[in-house]
């Protein structure tokens, strides 16, 4: 479909941060752009936010002059819903709150053409229930902007059972033409993100009850090992505690209180005290000038040993081979399932979701797990978890193997799964079941993940790099020792069986 910037007005209903953001996103794409909010002061104040950030973008030359005068006689306010009619698209970026977004859309459709699309930035609400008293419910579609929005290049294009495939279709080449990347979603509670994004927290969370690791530490091996801009405590601490409570609560209500989605009891308790985060001083960590930010725990120095042999490397990433064979340590190669073999009579293997106490005495032998990174040979943190009767100077030969190939390791709670490797298999499961649930595709999931969130890899895709077999075995051990949280979708099962 081709449409004319020029000719093609556009509306933005709700002044606020998004609001803003996606007005000047329409805006520099070369829409005329209408403002209106019931708060005129409002709508002065997201002229002069987007004229600030206009004037640093040209200092900076990442526009010229003459665009930035462009953009802005794109803007014009609204003092009256009727004042948004000529529009052939209404954005709305108002109150999460389902009543007053029905009055609103109600009274826009009396005023607007027939052929006007409604579309809504809600980050939650049902469209099935928010296009219920409308006249034409196929003329409303999601377009969920990430914040700020003309930066984040995730839109969620959500369709609801009635909206018509055209209107859903011209707002995703909509998206596209103004530099972002759409991605179609069935209305489901959460969309992608706020849905698939659950297990960056929640299995921090548990980690943390347990004892597993502290969150400093947790954070480290998140943005380490796994590739994560942030850590789930930093960044639900930037986040506000309270707000990320409450969106778990409210996808824990709408999956009918599934335990995979279910809140934690360690966060309420923080929330319910005033620790918010950021915004309030503490959180997970404190803040304030005088304060030092918490660090993650490194072990000690120790020496490497004297060799290892590497039984079955074919098993292991190929990421993880190169390091080892490139290290100073002589390495040798025999045939196995993929273990590192150190000579105080240790095994170093990759976790599969059962801790090293349990896989010890299976093996008759002192066994350390190994968690999950990303790619072995970049990065810079190691993380092991030593059985409970794993001898000290059995634990300081494998920390040495790692530290003498430049990496700084971290000793952590021998508990299932351990940290990234539990944390992938259920964002991966996570993804899987969108994707069985037909709320998306698996290419949309991924780029939703890595666009809206900044994940490194799409949660799928990770799984791929894992192994689905890998990520189902994992699951699979991890509900053993957890319960129905950790069940593998059916959809992953049957992806992971050989051919």
């Amino acid at each position: 479909m081709q449409i004319d910037p020029k000719n093609y007005p556009i509306a933005v209903l709700g002044t606020g941060t998004m609001g803003e953001g996606i007005a000047q996103t329409a805006a520099t794409a070369g829409h005329p752009v209408m403002l209106y909010d019931v708060s005129q002061e409002q709508t002065r104040a997201a002229l002069e936010n987007i004229a600030k950030r206009l004037d640093r973008s040209t200092k900076k030359r990442k526009i010229t002059a003459e665009k930035k005068d462009q953009i802005q006689a794109n803007l014009s306010p609204k003092q009256s819903l009727k004042e948004l009619a000529p529009a052939k698209l209404v954005i709305e970026a108002i109150i999460e709150d389902l009543e007053i977004k029905q009055n609103v859309f109600c009274q826009l459709e009396s005023l607007l053409g027939a052929d006007a699309i409604l579309a809504t930035n809600t980050s939650s609400i049902d469209l099935n229930k928010m296009g219920s008293t409308l006249k034409r419910p196929e003329r409303l579609v999601g377009m969920h902007f990430f914040n700020p929005a003309p930066i984040m290049a995730l839109v969620e294009i959500v369709r609801s059972l009635e909206t018509d495939s055209e209107v859903s279709d011209t707002v995703f080449t909509l998206a596209e033409k103004w530099g972002k990347s759409p991605v179609h979603v069935r209305s489901s509670p959460g969309f992608i993100v706020n849905r698939a994004a659950r297990p960056f927290y929640s299995e921090a969370l548990a980690i943390l009850k347990e004892g597993g690791a502290d969150a400093a530490t947790c954070d480290a091996i998140m943005r380490d090992c796994g590739g994560f801009r942030m850590g789930p405590f930093e960044l639900m601490d930037l986040i506000g505690l309270d707000v990320n409570y409450a969106v778990t609560c409210q996808i824990w209500e709408s999956y009918q209180r599934h335990p995979r989605f279910a809140p934690s009891v360690l966060q309420k308790e923080l929330v319910d005290s005033g620790r918010l985060g950021r915004k309030s001083g503490k959180g997970f960590f404190e803040y304030g000038e005088a304060v030092e930010m918490q660090e993650p725990k490194n072990a000690p120095e120790s020496p490497a040993p004297a060799s290892l042999i590497l039984e079955g490397p074919e098993h292991l990433p190929q990421s993880l081979q190169n390091l080892l064979e490139s290290g100073s340590v002589p390495t040798k190669r025999t045939s196995g399932n993929g273990i590192i073999r150190l000579p105080a009579g240790a095994f170093v293997v990759l976790s599969n979701g059962i801790n090293s106490t349990e896989r010890s005495a299976e093996i008759g032998q002192p066994v350390i797990s190994l968690d999950l990174c990303l790619d072995f040979e970049r990065s810079s943190r190691f993380v092991l978890a030593p059985a409970s009767a794993c001898p000290d100077n059995v634990l300081r030969e494998a920390v040495g193997l790692f530290q003498s190939l430049g990496k700084q390791v971290s000793v952590i709670k021998d508990i299932a799964g351990m940290v990234l490797t539990r944390t992938v298999a259920m964002l991966a499961n996570e993804a899987s079941l969108l994707v069985q649930d037909e709320v998306a595709d698996v290419a949309g999931v991924n780029l939703a993940m890595r666009k809206g969130v900044n994940y490194p890899l799409g949660p799928l895709e990770w799984a791929e790099k894992l192994g689905l077999a890998a990520v189902a075995e994992i699951l699979d051990n991890l509900r053993k020792v957890y319960g129905v949280r950790y069940q593998a979708s059916a959809w992953l099962r049957q992806k992971a069986k050989p051919n």
